[in-house]
């Protein structure tokens, strides 16, 4: 099995490991480590564990980020992650300090580093960009989903090496009810936005007009769930129908070699 995949997160945006810094912890002798997961530094020092789900076939230059809602983790995404890696695609499901136990898995970062609020977890998702960055991906997206899925806006609006965004049922969750749709007037890389039919009718269609940005779509499918579980067939009936809607807004940056011949 392979080893655990040890990282402190080099970019721009993030400085190398110091002295004074909390050391990205090492594999005990004899342990047998995921061979998938992963260990990086957030923004601000927090160590984050997430888990690499790769691309069929491997060695893809393209990375996806997801990024959970509250009370979640990781296993949010392990029923869709691996339908997106078919897709030519690396993804990268991380737990967030800012999570629970959902889907009978603990949430690591909580677990071994502590919780914190939507906004401390934003600098999880900082971690994980520079993380990609790190390892030479060309393209990098983030997918959130519920209090996520608005902190990609503030994410793509401040990192230019975020290329496009997936924002699963996005609102108004931080204190200042304004600022989502601050961060989001200011993205340009193409978005694809989906909630549910209620959402849409309870602010979420003024929350999407905020996106100034042309290349930019919207769904909300009947059927759908909050969040990312609306790709979750046990969860929605909706999860085939908008995985066929993904699929297709990520053709944009699909390789050749991966695209489907019609």
């Amino acid at each position: 099995m392979k080893a655990t995949i040890y990282a402190c997160a080099i970019s721009l945006v993030i400085g190398g490991c110091s002295a004074q810094e909390e050391p990205v912890p090492q594999m005990p002798v004899g342990a047998q480590p995921s061979s998938n997961e992963l260990i990086f530094k957030a923004s601000d020092g927090h160590l984050v564990y997430a888990d690499l789900i790769p691309s069929k076939p491997k060695g893809s230059k393209a990375v996806i980020l997801m990024f959970h809602q509250a009370g979640s983790n990781a296993s949010e995404y392990e029923t869709i992650a691996p339908k997106i890696a078919a897709l030519g695609f690396d993804c990268i499901a991380v737990d967030q300090r800012s999570g629970g136990d959902m889907w009978g898995r603990v949430n690591r970062t909580m677990n071994k580093s502590g919780t914190g609020t939507y906004l401390e977890a934003y600098n999880d998702l900082v971690g994980a960009v520079a993380y990609a960055g790190s390892k030479q991906y060309s393209t990098i997206l983030v997918w959130g989903s519920s209090y996520s899925s608005s902190l990609v806006f503030k994410l793509a609006s401040e990192y230019p090496s975020v290329k496009g965004v997936l924002s699963f049922s996005p609102g108004e969750y931080m204190p200042d009810k304004q600022i989502v749709s601050t961060w989001a007037a200011k993205v340009k890389v193409p978005v694809f936005f989906a909630c549910t039919e209620d959402e849409w009718h309870d602010g979420r269609s003024e929350l999407f007009d905020s996106i100034h940005f042309k290349d930019k779509v919207s769904w909300a499918i009947p059927g759908g769930v909050h969040g990312s579980s609306t790709l979750i067939a046990a969860k929605s009936t909706a999860a085939g129908p908008y995985l066929d809607k993904v699929k297709s807004f990520l053709q944009r940056w699909e390789k050749p070699s991966t695209q489907t011949t019609k």
